[in-house]
């Protein structure tokens, strides 16, 4: 028996309020979907809690799964075409080649970007304060800006007798096009030439790069090394290649976090991941409730951390400066 039903027969007083015993609609459960290179739990388990805390609920009034590309642009396109088939609420995006390839899939379903660099050299966003489409979100590396410089001046206090270093490069894939990230290899080469040093670039940006890209420094007379993030070095396979190159090398070297400081670069400057989780759950929060991606600014990490790795550092015979330590916000020993 129906509910409704039952309750009109228990009696005229219940029939004399009807809109006390009408059945009450069920909460909607939105669908959120990660489209990213591989698993990231130190971004998607701080921000599932900054969810939570503003009243997010799994199984209740959220769903939320993944799709990993593996670093593949083809599997990329393919999973954003099929997250759009599913008409999923939200995308989130990590690393800024997923949010290109959900962008190109859809210009409706919002795209979040949890962590992005060059959203408006990439197409996906007419300027940071009016996004002006369906994505919106977080950028690291807006415009390229003095965060480049900062890799540099942080690597030449890290080496100061540095000449000349190379930057492992993992942000150029194939969707991007060279001038795209120009803004960041500028800034680059900006911040050495100021400091009398000389930079060289190998691309990293796709696994079947990586190789030579490996091989290349193998034979340069190298100081210290960069090795940026992008799409293939959050793949659990790739991480281990770097960091046996690092110690065989005995290269100093810094990253932006993640396992390959872990295992064997000495520094990371990195955002702050609870802040970065925080601001991507407030842009999840206020799509849900209604608003236009196009009208939410995007927003620049405005904390960074800097981190540092005795171990590593004991490992290649390294010595680290103490003006370095006395700023380091984590310490590995």
């Amino acid at each position: 028996m129906e509910r409704r039903t039952f309750l009109i027969g228990t009696g005229s007083m219940l029939l004399a309020a009807p809109s006390l015993v009408e059945a009450q609609p069920a909460a909607r459960v939105y669908r959120v979907c990660f489209l990213s290179p591989g698993p990231a739990p130190v971004i998607t388990d701080r921000l599932m809690a900054a969810l939570g805390e503003r009243g997010w609920k799994l199984g209740h009034n959220l769903l939320v799964e993944s799709r990993f590309t593996g670093g593949d642009p083809q599997r990329a396109e393919t999973l954003a075409r099929e997250l759009v088939q599913e008409r999923v609420d939200v995308i989130v995006t990590l690393v800024t080649a997923t949010a290109m390839a959900a962008h190109r899939a859809t210009t409706s379903i919002p795209i979040v970007m949890a962590t992005s660099g060059f959203p408006i050299e990439g197409g996906l966003a007419k300027s940071l304060a009016r996004p002006g489409g369906n994505v919106t979100g977080m950028t690291i590396y807006a415009g390229g800006g003095p965060l480049f410089g900062k890799y540099v001046e942080l690597l030449h206090e890290l080496v100061p007798s540095m000449r000349e270093f190379g930057v492992l490069w993992g942000y150029a894939p194939p969707s991007y096009r060279e001038e795209q990230v120009a803004p960041a290899t500028d800034e680059l080469c900006r911040a050495g030439a100021v400091l009398n040093v000389k930079m060289r670039f190998w691309q990293a940006g796709r696994e079947s790069d990586l190789q030579a890209a490996l091989t290349a420094p193998a034979g340069a007379l190298l100081d210290a090394l960069f090795v940026t993030g992008g799409v293939i070095h959050p793949l659990p396979e790739i991480a281990p290649r770097i960091i046996r190159f690092v110690l065989q090398r005995r290269v100093p070297t810094m990253t932006e976090g993640g396992p390959i400081f872990e295992g064997g670069a000495v520094l990371a400057y990195s955002v702050d991941f609870n802040e970065l989780a925080a601001r991507t759950a407030y842009f999840i929060d206020r799509i849900l409730k209604g608003a236009k991606p196009g009208d939410l600014p995007i927003e620049q990490p405005t904390k960074y951390v800097l981190s540092v790795n005795l171990k590593a550092a004991k490992a290649i015979g390294l010595t680290i400066p103490p003006s370095l330590l006395a700023r380091a916000d984590q310490v590995i020993e």
